[in-house]
């Protein structure tokens, strides 16, 4: 009877620690398992899928225009989307990181979406599920690493469950991305544009070739955008952008070289 009771409470707390677990793994155990360099076991561990249910993970890291990136230019702003979709799934959840070569944390995750939270385990940044949704679409804002910090390994633990609390008939699919740097005619990329200036006018800038400028917030938010002449001197008001850290983005019109690419530089205003 002893027996029975003991095996009874040890099937109950770890129903509790799944369903718990609903919150982010990271922030209910402290584990990472997002199949990075040193992570723990995966997902699958405690979510089996002797059943039909199937899922597929994917990352997207898209830059500020809305292209979908292979590279990344050091310290800019991208935001990442974490997407998992399965034949019958119910609820869906994962959890993420970024790593360089040597395991440390690449870059900075910021502003994480609808049932996204951040969180840290081992001194590891992760963004996981705060709560499954029914999408299986999560985001989150990244700023790159500095320059030369090399290749970045984006590593993604996808789930597709039942929510039926139970520790089977889920779905786990992990992936990897991996991102070089762009260290690509760095000095061509600084001629197109120079350094914006702030004043207490607004920022001001020339363009070396014809381009077009565009101004946003952290969050993304297009606050201002025109187009320019190559050697125009362009000031763009105060009233006109937002306050505090604006990113402004340079796009050429590529009319001399097949190697101009978008540049983009922060700059703090303050009104």
């Amino acid at each position: 009877m002893k027996n029975t009771i003991f095996a009874m409470s040890v099937v109950s707390l770890l129903a509790l620690i799944l369903l718990s677990s609903s919150n982010g793994v990271a922030e209910v155990q402290n584990q990472d398992r997002t199949g990075a360099p040193g992570s723990a076991q995966t997902c699958i561990q405690c979510h089996s899928q002797p059943g039909s249910m199937t899922a597929t993970s994917s990352i997207s890291v898209i830059n500020l225009i809305g292209d979908e990136v292979s590279t990344y230019i050091a310290g800019d702003t991208y935001e990442v989307s974490f997407n998992v979709t399965s034949n019958t799934g119910v609820g869906y959840g994962f959890q993420a990181t970024s790593v360089l070569g040597d395991g440390s944390n690449a870059g900075e995750f910021t502003n994480p979406g609808t049932s996204v939270h951040l969180q840290s385990v081992a001194s590891r940044h992760i963004v996981e599920h705060s709560t499954p949704n029914s999408t299986g679409i999560f985001t989150a804002t990244w700023t790159a690493p500095e320059t030369g910090s090399g290749d970045v390994g984006f590593y993604m633990s996808g789930l597709a469950a039942n929510l039926q609390n139970q520790t089977f008939g889920d779905a786990y699919h992990g992936i990897s991305l991996s991102l070089t740097e762009n260290t690509n005619n760095i000095e061509e990329l600084h001629r197109v544009m120079d350094q914006p200036t702030v004043s207490s006018n607004g920022i001001s800038m020339t363009a070396v070739v014809n381009g077009m400028v565009s101004i946003y917030d952290l969050n993304g938010r297009l606050n201002y955008t025109t187009s320019v002449t190559a050697n125009e001197y362009l000031t763009i008001d105060n009233s006109e952008i937002g306050n505090g850290i604006q990113i402004v983005q340079f796009v050429p019109q590529d009319q001399f070289s097949s190697t101009f690419t978008p540049q983009s530089w922060r700059v703090a205003v303050q009104k």
